[in-house]
C-alpha cells in the first residue's frame, strides 16, 4: 500500500520540489546540497547490506530515507547523537556518517531530559512519539529529526507541538521526516518539501 501511496504524495507536493519557493540562499543550498543530493557517498556500498536486494535494485523509499539520514548527520557533523526508540538501521547510517560521534540509544522520550542536554543531533522514531510529554522537552543543540510526522494522528500532533516550539529556527516537512533546526529566537520559517 505504501508503494502505491508514494506517487500520490509526490503529486500533491510537486510544487514544493527541488527548493522552489525558497528565497533564502542558505536554505536553498541546504536543500540542493543535502536533501536532494544524489551523489554516492563513501559508506553507501557498505550500508547497502542492511537492505534486501530488491530495495537496493529499485532504489525504493526506505533506502532513500536512510541515505538522507546519513547526509544529515554528515552535514551537522555532531559530536553526540541521541536516538530515541528502536532504530538500529538509522543508528548504523548515522554512525557511519560520523564515526567519531558518541552514539546513545534510548528507549523512550521520557528518559531523555537529563541525558540529552548536550546532544547535537537527536532522532525520534515514530513509536517513541506516543510517549512525548506535553511539557517542553530538552532539545538538541543543532538538529532534531522526527520520523513519521504524517503517519498517524499521534505523529502529526507531536510534529505540530515540536514545530511550534520557540527554540526552532527552521523546520522542514519532508512527509516521512520532520527536520527541526534549533537556533536563536527569531521568526521561524516552516517549509514543506517534496522528498
Amino acid at each position: 500500500m505504501k508503494l502505491i501511496r508514494r506517487p500520490w504524495i509526490w503529486l500533491l507536493r510537486v510544487r514544493h520540489r527541488k527548493g522552489y519557493g525558497v528565497h533564502s540562499p542558505a536554505t536553498f543550498a541546504f536543500l540542493r546540497g543535502v536533501v536532494y543530493e544524489s551523489g554516492a557517498y563513501y559508506a553507501y556500498a557498505q550500508l547497502n547490506a542492511l537492505h534486501p536486494w530488491w530495495v537496493r535494485w529499485f532504489r525504493l523509499y526506505p533506502l532513500t530515507c536512510r541515505r538522507l539520514l546519513f547526509r544529515l548527520a554528515n552535514y551537522a557533523h555532531p559530536a553526540r547523537i541521541t536516538l530515541v526508540g528502536d532504530c538500529p538501521t538509522e543508528a548504523a547510517y548515522m554512525s557511519a556518517a560520523v564515526p567519531s560521534a558518541k552514539l546513545e540509544q534510548l528507549e523512550s522520550i521520557e528518559s531523555t531530559s537529563p541525558r540529552t542536554a548536550h546532544a547535537d543531533l537527536m532522532f525520534l522514531s515514530h513509536p517513541s512519539l506516543a510517549s512525548l510529554p506535553t511539557t517542553p522537552i530538552e532539545l538538541p543543540t543543532t538538529l532534531l529529526i522526527v520520523e513519521g510526522i504524517h503517519h498517524d494522528a499521534v505523529g502529526h500532533a507531536a510534529w505540530q507541538r515540536l514545530r511550534n516550539d520557540d527554540r526552532i529556527a527552521h523546520s522542514f516537512d519532508l512527509y516521512t521526516y520532520g527536520l527541526l533546526f534549533i537556533g536563536p529566537p527569531r521568526s521561524p520559517r516552516h517549509y514543506v518539501i517534496n522528498f
